[in-house]
């Protein structure tokens, strides 16, 4: 009795045993490998990347003077002192100037009055005809009161009829309108004499360097006539204080503030950074892409300015935040829900235990959390679909 009783026992034994070890294979099949990270505590930063044009924070233009360019003193690329000559030009005397521009104004006067006295003579004569048919009314009244005298009073309607006729057809030579424009002649001319006496007051001959710099652009040749244009003659810039003009959107906009630190790269050097001036309204641009609204923004380069080229690209990390000694957790663990709830997957007892967390500052690497992980939890990365609250996994490796 006793050898069936042990006999059963053995083949319960074995056939639970393979039972199970079916089931642990098939369990061990369906676990889902996942790598994990350890919270961690430490600082976080958060940069605005964007590309901009590096420029001179002192550019001075230097436009031409109407005349023959006699000595072109500097090119491009020499280093020039302030109160250099940059470029001589032999210019008309400027006294011719302001004797053509009093004429202007002398004649314009003059024609003013010759106006005014036209229609003052004019209104003198209409004057006179209106006393004389005032009179010739008097002694016609004056005819028709006595009989002997109705064929004078004849004559003298007669008489007052052509000049009526003669008054009615008379007007002022000169219309209030044309005396305005005569008026408008007259405050043209005055501009035009201001003009002349104060390029005379300060009439020169010389482009004159008003700052230190570096020609960075010459546009006029010696023996050439030239006249004011847009086009400066001689550009100076300081090649040695430099600065990058950078334009973002309305939603970056916003996160950007003046005094706020920067990095600017180039190529493999990177040079610190400030915000300096942020424009105070938005400007529009039209590309073949459609229209475009940003803001202007420049960032004062810091550091010596080595290998740095004015009008080339730099790209720039502008400093939005930062905190220290805080949690933080890779920003590849975080998953959001369509309801805008924030969690992560901690990896407990080998499986996925879903926490929603809290997060504060974010960069493009990593998030603060306020709530809902701490420092050692170890979370999973990059979570696929089929990772629920619960599921078994396994830990294929630690981030490092």
């Amino acid at each position: 009795m006793k050898k069936k009783v042990i006999i059963w026992i053995v083949v319960i034994a074995v056939v639970g045993g393979i039972i199970s070890f079916k089931a642990a294979n098939k369990n061990k099949g369906n676990v889902i490998g996942v790598k994990t990270a350890a919270v961690s505590q430490g600082e976080i930063k958060s940069y605005l990347s964007t590309t901009g044009t590096i420029k001179s924070k002192s550019s001075k233009d230097y436009f031409p003077i109407q005349g023959k360019v006699k000595k072109v003193n500097t090119k491009v690329g020499d280093t020039v002192k302030k109160d250099q000559v940059l470029v001589e030009y032999e210019v008309v005397d400027a006294n011719v100037a302001v004797k053509q521009a009093q004429i202007q104004y002398d004649n314009a006067v003059l024609t003013k009055q010759m106006q005014v006295n036209s229609n003052s003579d004019m209104k003198n004569k209409m004057s006179d005809m209106d006393k004389q048919i005032v009179d010739l009314e008097s002694q016609i009244e004056n005819a028709k009161k006595n009989p002997l005298e109705a064929a004078k009073a004849v004559t003298l309607e007669t008489q007052k009829a052509t000049l009526k006729q003669t008054r009615d057809n008379l007007k002022l030579p000169f219309s209030s309108e044309q005396l305005k424009q005569a008026d408008n002649a007259i405050a043209l001319a005055k501009i035009g004499l201001d003009n002349a006496k104060q390029n005379l007051s300060k009439s020169q001959d010389k482009l004159i360097a008003e700052a230190d710099g570096v020609v960075t652009a010459v546009n006029v040749v010696e023996g050439a006539s030239t006249m004011a244009a847009a086009q400066p003659a001689v550009t100076v810039q300081d090649i040695n204080a430099l600065k990058l003009q950078v334009s973002v959107g309305k939603y970056d906009a916003n996160k950007i503030q003046v005094e706020q630190e920067a990095i600017v790269k180039s190529g493999t050097k990177e040079y610190k950074g400030k915000v300096a001036v942020i424009d105070p309204a938005a400007k529009k641009s039209v590309s073949a892409t459609g229209t475009e609204t940003t803001l202007g923004m420049e960032i004062d380069i810091l550091d010596k300015p080595e290998g740095l080229k004015i009008d080339f690209d730099a790209d720039v990390d502008i400093l939005l935040g930062k905190v220290d000694n805080t949690v933080k957790i890779p920003a590849e663990s975080v998953r959001t829900t369509k309801e805008d709830k924030t969690f992560v997957f901690v990896f407990e007892d080998n499986k996925a235990v879903e926490k929603e967390v809290k997060l504060g500052l974010q960069s493009d690497m990593e998030a603060q959390v306020i709530e809902g992980v701490k420092a050692g939890d170890k979370i999973i990365l990059n979570p696929s679909e089929n990772i629920k609250n619960g599921t078994v996994v396994k830990e294929a490796g630690e981030a490092k």
